[in-house]
């Protein structure tokens, strides 16, 4: 509802692009941060292994991109919707991951996610930086370069930053924690409308094939891949939870913007993002709430 709350926001406002823009910033740079530091903090992490389920998320990722890979072979795929789809598979938004790991298990779900983001954005990164450097048409970015933006990603210095802090016993108190708990509030429902107001609900029908393909290893293949993973390794609690979360989530946002500046299909990635988005609102609800652990 959040979504379509922020869709409608686009549609019925007038230059309200003008302040999702600045609200991004905010939320990328300070609400999410500030949500992350507050529950990683205060996490009791003493009976938690989260080994094998982020392993389970790094297999299951790395799993899609050889099926993507393989598919290439079959299906004649210009290079640069190739790369779309190939990021249309891997890639995950954590704007809604986060936010549903709040909405679904609480403090220690957003805890929980932090470690999942600090883990997996790198190597969601590096994978699509390598493919659109060889596949795409635009402009070559180097792997040190991207490893160096990541560095000064706010997701994970606000990770790590809780994570020290929990290690060193540090607790936030007083006002100094009410007003990070406000920031921290501010970030579930501006985030997610955020989404909705960045949707671009059309369809280029003669990709609807590739499309479609990538939407269904997003949000079908990849979490079937990650629950049988979860399964074998014999992980439970709310870390296995988070680790099904994580690989049922849409596609990230911003893979259109990654798209358009070293030359993807930008068009096609408009439409995965939009369609996987959407369509995560059935395949979550009904992944989420049939696996229990």
């Amino acid at each position: 509802m959040l979504i379509v709350l922020g869709y409608l926001s686009r549609i019925y406002i007038k230059d309200v692009a003008i302040f999702w823009g600045f609200s991004d910033k905010f939320v990328y740079y300070l609400f999410f941060p500030a949500l992350l530091i507050l529950d990683i903090s205060e996490a009791d992490f003493s009976g938690a292994n989260n080994f094998y389920p982020v392993m389970a998320t790094i297999i299951s990722t790395l799993v899609i991109a050889l099926i993507i890979f393989v598919g290439k072979l079959f299906f004649n795929t210009t290079p640069d919707l190739f790369t779309s789809i190939f990021q249309g598979g891997i890639r995950y938004n954590s704007y809604v991951f986060i936010a549903l790991s709040q909405s679904l298990f609480g403090s220690e779900g957003v805890a929980l996610s932090g470690f999942f983001v600090a883990y997996m954005i790198i190597l969601t990164n590096i994978m699509s930086v390598l493919v659109m450097n060889h596949y795409g048409t635009g402009s070559k970015k180097s792997l040190s370069g991207a490893l160096l933006a990541l560095t000064k990603n706010p997701l994970i210095i606000g990770a790590l930053l809780g994570v020290l802090m929990n290690l060193c016993n540090l607790h936030i108190t007083g006002a100094i924690k009410q007003l990070v708990v406000y920031l921290s509030n501010a970030a579930t429902p501006l985030s997610l409308m955020s989404v909705g107001a960045g949707l671009i609900v059309s369809m280029h029908i003669r990709k609807l094939v590739s499309t479609s393909y990538a939407t269904i290893l997003k949000l079908v293949a990849m979490p079937l891949i990650t629950i049988a993973l979860v399964n074998y390794f014999g992980a439970t609690g709310v870390s296995a939870s988070i680790a099904i979360l994580y690989s049922a989530v849409p596609c990230a946002g911003n893979a259109y913007i990654l798209a358009r500046q070293m030359g993807g299909d930008h068009e096609a990635m408009a439409s995965i993002i939009t369609w996987t988005t959407l369509l995560s609102v059935i395949t979550v609800t009904f992944i989420l709430g049939s696996v229990a652990f």
